[in-house]
């Protein structure tokens, strides 16, 4: 068969285009280095550019994706940011350390290259001393200082894991199903297992940085019991993030305590001041408690029961815009927006730096015909994770005011996403260049069949079904002469090919193709 035309393939779906290029492209061959902190000649695969423009790009949305950030009780946040700069200014490696506070009940904690580093609220709410959490920041300190994830990097397990993190959160992400695109590349840093050697080696120059800092080591040895006791009480999702590649367990208790003795004696425990210090939180565990339940019936259709339990929380933690959040939620699952709109500009006030309400808001706001406050809530919560839902509302806007180049990338954009709101962003997409350029959605060739009359094959581009394909087909004889017809292509599915006999004869001369419409996109 003879090409009539050649049609670019318009339509983009697959691997975020964040992803791949942070970790292949930046990953540059440097040769060996001295490990800051171990002293030790190793392999140096990446370079601390890398390391810090990784942390900085990845810990906010990594951040978004498992809760954002604890802001109910401030002086939290303050504490623990305090304890993590005093063991920050003894370790072996000068980076731009920062510490935060993960606003989510699963116990855990998890360092970024670069010192990025984060503790969740569920963890802080098991631990009885500054000493302890000294030395959870510690233990993470190093992991950031030795290069553990650069290490991960160049042993390959980050390579393999970037190619997959389409779609993939963190397994204890309260919010990750809607954070898919902005969440990926930070999810597979977080998620990826240090070997027993780098945990060993946390353990020991953490403990050293506590000692340095003034801290009792045996902290550490509390720190151990403590997760030995939350393994054996099988806590949610406790293996699956802070110990998954080096579980808890007595030895390690044992081996903390044998490194413990070693070092000074005496120093910080600061047994009363964390309880001072966190007495809110703890005292607020219970409305978590209650909050997580209602999660989990909302998710079972058990709306009765999650306003009951959301309601229990609020009363108890009136300050924490999750509570407002999951009302919302409820209250658009019963299609009360406006109580859903008010719901969640309260937690909006309470926490303006979270994606998830100034999304749901937006969201809300756009079936409502309010497009400046959706604008407005759409646009700052893509500053703060980016979510098909966001993309796919404002590519919706867009193309309801004839902004058609902006809906088609908002929607392009959205389509990178596997979820939901991603499929029907690419049914919108497709739908959207079906009218605007219907031609690069279909290829189409023509040949002479054994009768001596012209056949076409069409070729669906695109993954979604094309309903009502109007050809365009203009035969030119040999004097230049030209006849026009039209035939019509009931549909076709993803993907498929198709030939189709016009009935035409051509003689000689040439064929030429085009598609007039398509009249629907199916699928998604």
């Amino acid at each position: 068969m003879k090409n009539s035309r050649s049609i670019k393939h318009l339509v983009a779906t697959g691997i975020p285009k964040l992803a791949l290029p942070t970790f292949l492209l930046a990953a540059v061959l440097s040769g060996c280095a001295t490990n800051p902190v171990t002293g030790k000649s190793e392999i140096s695969l990446v370079s601390e550019s890398w390391e810090l423009k990784t942390g900085a790009q990845n810990y906010l949305p990594a951040r978004q994706s498992q809760g954002g950030d604890y802001v109910a009780d401030p002086q939290v946040q303050a504490y623990v940011q305090e304890v993590g700069n005093k063991l920050a200014a003894v370790s072996d490696r000068d980076l731009p350390y920062e510490f935060a506070v993960i606003n989510n009940s699963v116990p855990n904690a998890w360092a970024m290259p670069g010192g990025k580093i984060a503790i969740n609220r569920g963890l802080l709410t098991e631990l009885g001393s500054e000493a302890e959490l000294a030395a959870v920041l510690g233990h993470e300190i190093v992991h950031a200082a030795a290069k553990h994830s650069a290490q991960a990097v160049q042993r390959g397990v980050m390579l393999q894991a970037a190619v997959l993190a389409t779609g993939i959160v963190t397994k204890d992400s309260d919010y990750g199903q809607v954070a898919a695109i902005g969440a990926g590349a930070g999810a597979a840093l977080i998620n990826s297992k240090y070997g027993r050697d780098d945990e060993r080696e946390s353990d020991v120059y953490g403990m050293n940085y506590m000692s340095r800092a003034g801290y009792n080591p045996h902290g550490a040895v509390e720190l151990q019991q403590t997760f030995v006791a939350l393994k054996d009480g099988k806590a949610a999702n406790f293996l699956e993030g802070l110990f998954a590649s080096h579980p808890p367990s007595q030895e390690r208790v044992a081996t903390n305590r044998q490194h413990a003795a070693t070092l000074p004696s005496g120093g910080i425990e600061g047994r009363q001041r964390y309880e001072q210090m966190m007495a809110r939180l703890i005292e607020s565990k219970p409305a978590y408690e209650a909050y997580d339940e209602a999660r989990q019936a909302v998710a079972d259709n058990r709306l009765k029961a999650a306003r009951r339990l959301v309601q229990q929380a609020i009363d108890s933690e009136p300050r924490e815009g999750h509570f407002y959040a999951l009302l919302g939620d409820i209250e658009a699952d019963e299609d009360d927006l406006n109580a859903a709109d008010r719901a969640y500009d309260q937690a909006v006030n309470l926490n303006p730096n979270f994606f998830y309400p100034l999304m749901r808001s937006g969201v809300i706001n756009e079936r409502q015909g309010r497009i400046a406050k959706a604008k407005r809530r759409l646009n700052r919560s893509l500053e703060l994770l980016e979510t098909a839902e966001a993309y796919n509302t404002l590519g919706a806007i867009a193309e309801r005011e004839g902004n058609l180049q902006q809906a088609e990338e908002l929607y392009a954009r959205a389509a990178q996403d596997s979820g939901a709101a991603g499929q029907t962003a690419l049914t919108s997409l497709v739908s959207l260049r079906s009218k605007s350029n219907p031609a690069a959605l279909v290829s189409l060739r023509w040949g002479i069949g054994a009768d001596g009359k012209v056949l076409i094959e069409a070729t669906n581009k695109t993954p979604r079904t094309l309903m009502g394909i109007d050809l365009q087909i203009r035969l030119v004889d040999a004097q230049g002469i030209s006849r026009n017809y039209d035939q019509r292509l009931v549909g076709l599915s993803p993907g498929q090919v198709t030939q189709v006999s016009t009935g035409l004869r051509l003689g000689s001369g040439q064929v030429q193709l085009g598609i007039a419409s398509i009249e629907t996109v199916q699928g998604g």
